[in-house]
């Protein structure tokens, strides 16, 4: 191959961009002066040198790479590679080259024109955005909270590890599935989430349910837009946290919160009702007197005799009423003795257990073996099993079916002894259910209670340092649960795994 003088000129004067022209063999024509820049070598000692011996690394030299560049331009015409060089000093550098063929007049390829420029920068700057993509993904996959990425239609476009771990199942699973798939409620909640990011751009601490299988799992999402270079909308990024604990938290505190507003106010009432009571039975001792001396002086007259005694009915009507307002108001220390939970509950039916069959109520009775002793007043816990049986015997006074459930046993944690009461009527509403420890609260007619029988209970059960709960649906029943703290005498130990019917119902 030739080379004009004219061309020589002009070759040599691209200082910044390396040309060389070769034959097939490798075998240098042509050397520019910016190749002697970027090589080391000047144009004199590169001429009739092979190409690769003089340019290329030891390693692409030994894979015969130059032969592979030689037959794609051959069967392309032209091609562009990356490769590492070899500067005449020994060291290697990347450079991005243009090859093409070099053809003869009648149009065969006898060798090749390849033009090379150092991409240093470019090589740098690659090396950096990967180093800076492999930091954030690392980044990403160690976050404890699940990143999910969508395109514009909702199918997911990546998942952290995090994410993951909370669907349970691995990325090839996931990605490229729609990401309702994941919400309990589906399309309309991925359509309400994609509304809010169109007219906010992002969204803070939103709260929904995701569904993986059969599990619901709460979920406090912050989400927004991505967004392309050209300001396009091309997907979302949600953030997810799973704040099942906190929700749970939150409920228990809000159950104590009203267990303790429910205390204040029963000693609030206990301490209004001890007044009350002791001023009701001043003028009733009057009344009594009164009927007394007119029953003795109406022994002639038996229309006024009888008014005198319904007179006396009454007074002894409001005698009751004022004994439980002063059980419910009494401040005295109870008599704590360790007690058999059993023994109470055997005592309570041998007085109730005649009038339950009288009235048709059938007794499932299940008390739990070898059971350990709570500390406590006997007569002030049989009082609450009588409240309870009771209350059970008139929400079953309708219903065809009529079942009393009493069972005993521990706790799940083995600390508390628990009695549950149950029955088969007609249960209560949730309001009701909100105000049934109420005092002068009933569901029964005005005749038939006067609403502090659970107040009571609630108060001598609190008094136990135990727990009172209370589960019920409209016509499907009512179960009371008691639990009283166990009592455990010094150096004494008991065995916890007796549970109430084989599992605790708590």
């Amino acid at each position: 191959m030739a080379v004009s003088g004219l061309l020589n000129s002009i070759l040599d004067s691209a200082t910044h961009t390396a040309i060389v022209v070769a034959d097939l063999d490798g075998k240098i024509v042509l050397f520019n002066q910016g190749a002697a820049n970027l090589f080391g070598y000047n144009p004199e000692e590169a001429e009739d040198r092979k190409l690769p011996e003089l340019t290329f690394s030891k390693d692409d030299q030994n894979t015969h790479l130059f032969e592979q560049i030689v037959n794609r331009v051959r069967s392309e015409g032209w091609t562009e590679e990356r490769l590492s060089r070899q500067h005449k000093s020994g060291r290697l550098f990347q450079a991005i080259s243009t090859i093409t063929c070099v053809k003869d007049s009648r149009g065969k390829c006898e060798g090749i024109l390849e033009i090379t420029q150092d991409v240093p920068d470019i090589y740098r700057l690659e090396k950096e955005l990967k180093s800076s993509k492999d930091f954030l993904e690392n980044i990403l996959a160690s976050s404890i909270d699940a990143v999910v990425t969508t395109d514009i239609k909702g199918h997911i476009t990546y998942v952290n590890r995090a994410f993951k771990e909370l669907i349970g199942l691995p990325g090839h699973q996931i990605i490229g599935k729609h990401i309702s798939l994941y919400y309990k409620d589906g399309i309309d909640q991925a359509r309400r989430i994609m509304d809010r990011l169109r007219q906010f751009g992002r969204i803070r601490d939103y709260e929904f349910d995701i569904k993986v299988e059969d599990k619901i799992i709460p979920i406090r999402t912050s989400d927004s837009l991505l967004y392309d270079e050209h300001g396009e909308t091309v997907g979302t990024m949600g953030v997810f946290k799973d704040i099942t604990a906190r929700k749970r938290l939150s409920e228990k505190l809000s159950a104590t919160q009203a267990e303790l507003i429910q205390a204040v106010k029963l000693r609030a009432l206990g301490d209004l009702v001890t007044g009350v009571a002791h001023e009701i039975n001043n003028p009733l001792m009057a009344s009594d007197t009164m009927l007394h001396l007119l029953e003795r002086g109406a022994e002639d007259n038996p229309g006024l005799k009888r008014r005198v005694v319904l007179l006396g009915e009454c007074n002894r009507r409001i005698e009751r009423i004022v004994k439980k307002l002063k059980e419910f108001s009494r401040h005295a220390k109870f008599e704590f003795t360790a007690m058999d939970v059993n023994d109470a509950v055997s005592s309570v039916l041998a007085i109730t257990q005649q009038q339950l069959l009288n009235q048709g109520i059938e007794v499932e009775l299940g008390l739990g073996e070898n059971l350990a002793q709570v500390l406590g007043d006997r007569n002030q816990i049989e009082q609450v099993l009588l409240n309870l049986i009771s209350n059970a015997r008139d929400a079953m006074e309708g219903s065809s079916k009529r079942v009393l459930g009493i069972q005993t046993g521990l706790s799940r944690n083995g600390q508390q002894v628990e009695i549950v009461v149950s029955d088969t009527g007609i249960g209560m509403t949730s309001e009701q259910i909100e105000q049934i420890f109420n005092p002068f609260f009933t569901t029964k007619e005005s005749d038939k209670s006067i609403g502090l029988g659970l107040s009571i209970s609630y108060r001598i059960v609190e008094d136990h340092q135990g727990k009172i709960e209370v589960k019920s649906a409209l016509n499907k029943g009512t179960t009371f649960i008691v639990g009283l703290p166990l009592y455990v005498s010094r150096g004494e130990k008991h065995d916890t795994t007796q549970k109430l019917g084989g599992d605790d119902v708590s």
